[in-house]
């Protein structure tokens, strides 16, 4: 932001200080010089002082008109010496006797503690244990509290996941609490409602479902590793038996769980051990960034890159990726090469350890590769390098493939892990909970356009937004449909969200949800402990919470404590006196009898594996400059979107690029050069392809483009996260008032790359017979990007 204005300092030396000193001022002597700023010229750029002016709202020039009254220019002019100072002051405060008397602090009525917060002494901090829910595990917390409200959280010291730790999401997630842009209504068909009435239809809701045994109910919620929601999503089972539930994160993979529950069996999740690794390889894995990893394998690894004895060694770190990442930034080796082209690295790699181990499971598996398509070029040397310290290293040794790799590189790098003896050793293979009747997204979908979903519950997030497009085809028109169009097929949609954003647009109700700071909870890590989520303030704007909701369809009363929580509790059959251990539970933040169990000795199904990579995966033509891939990735801010509204995150710089508010198309200096672009040049990106019926299908993008060193060729990275839609506001007020909503919703800075978030696009199992091309071409040469 540029405010017009320009400073002048003049320095005054030793030899002025000479001149000058002992002498005495002139009283009519001007006591200043004043500098008078040149006039705005009337043509060319015209600066703005701040997003006041330049929104020059009638709120604005009322405030400009109190600061600056008309009569002020009067000084202008000569200036002023002391003396006329002086006699100016005096005559001003010889009238002060007229002038003040009625100007006044505005008058303002201060109400106590009704009910005193307990335990509290003002000014006094209190700590309380909660927890974070997160997609890939829970966080254990300390939150702060001043006088009853939270204002800071830090890592549980008492529980290994955080050890005192925490990452820019759950620094950032104390303002969520706080954002004024956080919905505060319920809603009904567009219109203000309230709790009372929603809580009346979801009694009459109840007795249709009841009527029918949950034939045509659905909920579409977000992962969070709840057991209480798990209790009572199985209680719902019960009553309505014909419901279905499905879970969607745009961000995590289905083909990861699917490959690990096809190679070692149901509820199997793979847990990596960092800290007994001494050689890593990463196949398009950013596991530093917790948004994929957590905080326990980051801690891990960085443990084992401190040298404070002899005996002590560092690990080596090998990443092959597109982009510059996180991980990549630490790497002791580093190869830049194409997302689509890792699974003919992986091939390349399987078959070198293949040859040094002849194992029989690994064997099985590239048997079933053989004629899969061709080879991909890649550096030997820095191949055979790889392979053979990894070979070096048996039971020590550690190879990870992203999330977003498809099925068939899973399970060649279980198999390139098995054949290393690093199952149990760094790779253990977790038993968590895991409910047979979950359904993804897509199958929702094809419900949906069925007409055979009827009342749909949306539990967080907004698939709206950042949905795969083209989760199924019309079946009159052919054409594929989006989330929004499938929405409205629905009669009846409660949405429980943070924000009334595009999916709340598009739903009868709308309910605010609950803050995790709000209510109660639980939550298992990404290890599968056991914590406790404890609310540190009521609901500021009367939220509901997601076991709340359930409860209520359940027809259970309305619940004002951890009465739920507590049933789930008791279920883990805690040692000694219940409520003792309630108490403990509450104090520690975590439960310590509640203990993983994992597979011993861990056992790869090699018949499993090699029977589903045969004939399902095709290598991909290499990208060209003309049709280059692209790939979507999460956002070190923004994440999914969920923190759109996070000021301090848009703020927060990306670790890389150092972007602020903003995300753009990542490419390479020589692709660049290629395409005779420069960072901040507009490129338009069209991805096309042709539905089940042969209709030609085009998506567009044009968004900024970045230059980034480091990244691969004839590829392009677009950052998710950015573009989401949501309520907007006026500008923060000058002096006291409300922040002003404006009608509608907005989309927010940034490019939406959601728009190619495509089903059939590499990575998907159901990618086969599908067809896909790229375009790329710039459009403009304008800077459009801020750094």
């Amino acid at each position: 932001m540029n405010t017009g204005e320009s400073n002048t300092c003049t320095a005054i030396g030793e030899g002025a200080n000479r001149s000058t000193r002992g002498r005495v001022r002139s009283p009519d002597e001007p006591m200043k010089r004043v500098f008078h700023h040149p006039p705005e010229p009337s043509t060319g750029k015209h600066y703005w002082r701040g997003l006041g002016e330049l929104n020059n709202t009638p709120e604005f020039r009322q405030w400009l008109e109190r600061e600056f009254p008309v009569g002020a220019a009067e000084l202008n002019g000569d200036e002023w010496s002391r003396r006329d100072f002086l006699k100016l002051m005096g005559a001003s405060m010889a009238l002060a006797g007229i002038g003040l008397t009625s100007c006044r602090k505005p008058e303002m009525h201060l109400v106590p503690f009704t009910k005193n917060v307990e335990w509290t002494i003002p000014g006094k901090f209190l700590y309380y244990a909660t927890a974070m829910p997160r997609r890939t595990g829970a966080i254990p917390l300390i939150a702060t509290t001043v006088d009853g409200r939270p204002i800071k959280l830090e890592g549980n010291p008492l529980h290994p996941a955080s050890a005192g730790r925490t990452d820019t999401f759950v620094q950032a997630s104390i303002l969520d609490l706080y954002d004024p842009s956080r919905s505060r209504r319920f809603v009904h068909k567009g219109k203000g409602s309230k709790r009372e009435e929603f809580e009346s239809y979801i009694g009459e809701l109840r007795k249709m479902l009841l009527a029918q045994h949950g034939e045509g109910l659905a909920f579409l919620v977000q992962e969070t590793h709840s057991p209480t929601r798990e209790r009572l999503r199985t209680e719902l089972e019960k009553v309505f038996p014909g419901m279905r539930w499905s879970v969607y994160e745009p961000l995590l993979s289905q083909e990861q769980s699917f490959a690990a529950q096809s190679a070692f069996g149901a509820g199997a999740r793979l847990i990596p051990k960092f800290d007994r690794a001494d050689v890593i390889l990463a196949l398009d894995s950013d596991f530093l960034d917790c948004g994929q990893g957590d905080l326990e394998s980051v801690r891990a690894f960085t443990s084992r890159r401190r040298v404070n004895s002899a005996a002590d060694s560092m690990n080596r770190l090998y990443v092959v990726e597109n982009r510059f990442t996180l991980t990549g930034a630490v790497a002791d080796h580093r190869l830049r090469c194409p997302a689509s082209q890792i699974a003919a690295f992986t091939h390349a790699l399987a078959k070198k350890i293949l040859a040094a181990t002849n194992d029989p499971a690994l064997g099985a598996v590239v048997g079933n590769l053989q004629g899969a398509g061709g080879e991909g070029t890649f550096d030997e040397q820095w191949l055979s390098e790889a392979a053979n310290d990894l070979f070096a290293k048996p039971g020590a040794s550690l190879v990870l493939a992203g999330p977003n790799q498809p099925v068939v590189v899973q399970l060649l790098v279980y198999a390139i892990n098995a054949a290393l003896k690093n199952l149990g050793q760094t790779l253990l293979v977790r038993q968590v909970p895991h409910n047979p009747r979950t359904i993804d997204i897509s199958q929702l979908a094809s419900d949906i356009n069925d007409g055979r979903i009827k009342q749909l519950f949306i539990l967080g997030g907004d698939p709206v937004y950042n949905a795969k497009r083209g989760l199924i085809q019309d079946r009159e028109t052919k054409l594929p449909l989006d989330w929004a169009d499938l929405q409205k097929k629905v009669p009846e949609i409660v949405r429980l969200g943070y924000h009334e954003d595009a999916t709340s647009a598009l739903s009868p109700w709308h309910v605010p949800l609950a803050h995790y700071l709000e209510s109660w909870g639980d939550a298992l890590t990404s290890r599968g402990e056991y914590l406790s989520i404890q609310p540190m303030i009521l609901p500021l704007f009367g939220g509901l919470s997601e076991i709340e909701l359930l409860s209520a369809l359940l027809g259970r009363p309305k619940t004002e404590g951890p009465e739920l929580v507590q049933e789930t509790f008791r279920g883990t059959s805690p040692p000694g006196d219940f409520q003792t251990a309630w108490s403990r539970f509450l104090h520690d933040g975590f439960a310590s009898h509640v203990q993983p169990r994992d597979q011993a000795p861990p056992s790869f199904n090699a018949n499993a594996a090699g029977a589903l990579v045969q004939g399902s995966w095709m290598l991909p033509p290499s990208p060209t400059r003309d049709s280059p891939e692209i790939v979507l990735a999460g956002s070190y801010a923004m994440d999914d979107g969920r923190y759109a509204s996070n000021g301090w995150l848009q703020e927060l710089p990306d670790p890389i690029t150092k972007l602020t508010w903003d995300n753009a198309a990542l490419i390479s200096p020589s692709y660049a050069k290629k395409l005779d672009v420069q960072t901040g040049d507009l490129l338009q990106i069209a991805i096309n392809e042709k539905s089940a019926g042969g209709e030609p299908v085009r998506r567009e993008l044009v968004i900024a483009a970045l230059v980034s060193p480091g990244h691969a060729d004839d590829s392009i990275t677009v950052p998710l996260g950015y573009g989401r839609k949501m309520p907007e506001f006026y500008e923060l007020p000058y002096a006291g008032g409300a922040l002003k909503e404006r009608p509608g919703i907005a989309a927010q800075s940034g490019f939406n790359g959601s728009a190619f978030r495509c089903r059939g696009r590499a990575g998907d199992r159901e990618r086969a017979g599908e067809e896909h091309w790229s375009h790329l071409s710039a459009v403009d040469h304008a800077g459009a990007l801020q750094h």
